[in-house]
């Protein structure tokens, strides 16, 4: 209304004499109480969006990529169409799950020494075995991973909740890379598993993992919804680095000298081709001046002979 459009404005002189509008101070944002308190706009959606106010998007899914409710989940798990990082669902065996597994399977068959560990307790872990075991993993899961490029970081998770145990997530350092490990990866085995690689919305794990578990103070242990990734000495970590670092650079010599040996071996095979053709040319020349002597020798013979007998 003409009323408001005055509170807003004042009316003043620029310097050809003519009307200047003014802006009033505060008074953007229109009727409403002003922008800034404008909680339905698109800044308080992006403001909220993955955190425990915002009712439409699950926080977890978001933070972590993996949800306790799973598809029964109330709000929604956006999955992202491309991703910097990948996850491989359930592909590392935890030895709590296998030990649990094998009481399990001895309690059926009746074995009374098998008898149910309660969870895979110490005594039937072997915790040097159980290390060496991941530290294979961990370096098989490297090497293979890091032939599609640079991998920023891997991480090995050793939650016991269902939605997230053995979940190994891949940081690439382009999208494109992760997008060719995915298409890879997706479907093959490791150890006699099928491969189950998705992207993930994590892109900074700070947010995902438990500073609990990092200072060894979570109380809820292994079925903890935040991140407990198993440590990784950093002089393993350097060395993978450096070894997949090296056989890329290799890899690249390699194609190079094989595109080389076909450009030199096509390019041979032009001049081979160019030398055929030349000589082909030649034979048919001379061949076309033989021709052309011969006849006029033909013709001059025969013109001499007729000239004598006339004589």
């Amino acid at each position: 209304t003409a009323k408001s459009l005055l509170q807003r404005t004042s009316m003043g002189r620029n310097d050809r004499g003519g009307p200047r509008c003014q802006e009033v101070p505060g008074g953007s944002g229109g009727g409403g109480g002003g922008g800034s308190n404008n909680r339905g706009g698109a800044l308080h959606l992006a403001r909220i969006h993955g955190t425990e106010e915002d009712r439409v998007n699950c926080p977890f899914f978001f933070k972590i990529g993996a949800c306790r409710h799973a598809d029964r989940c109330s709000r929604l798990h956006h999955r992202p169409a491309f991703s910097p990082t990948i996850l491989i669902k359930h592909i590392y065996q935890h030895p709590v799950r296998v030990a649990e597994l094998k009481a399990a399977e001895q309690s059926l068959l009746g074995d009374k020494g098998g008898g149910r560990s309660g969870g895979g307790s110490d005594g039937k872990i072997d915790k040097a075995k159980a290390l060496e075991d991941f530290l294979q993993f961990y370096e098989n899961m490297y090497e293979e991973l890091g032939k599609f490029g640079r991998v920023e970081c891997i991480h090995v998770c050793d939650n016991l909740g269902d939605h997230m145990i053995g979940h190994v997530y891949a940081k690439f350092s382009d999208e494109e890379e992760a997008a060719d490990a995915l298409n890879i990866m997706n479907g093959r085995y490791y150890d006699g598993r099928k491969m189950e690689v998705e992207y993930s919305p994590v892109t900074d794990f700070r947010e995902a993992r438990c500073r609990d578990f990092d200072e060894d103070t979570c109380a809820r242990g292994g079925f903890c919804n935040f991140m407990h990734i198993k440590p990784v000495p950093t002089c393993l970590i350097h060395s993978l680095e450096y070894d997949c670092e090296m056989e890329r650079r290799r890899e690249v010599m390699e194609r190079q000298r094989q595109r080389d040996r076909e450009r030199r071996h096509r390019s041979s095979r032009h001049r081979s081709s160019s030398r055929r053709h030349r000589g082909s040319r030649s034979d048919s020349e001379s061949s076309d001046d033989y021709s052309d002597d011969g006849s006029r020798s033909d013709d001059g013979s025969r013109g001499g002979g007729g000239g004598g007998g006339g004589e």
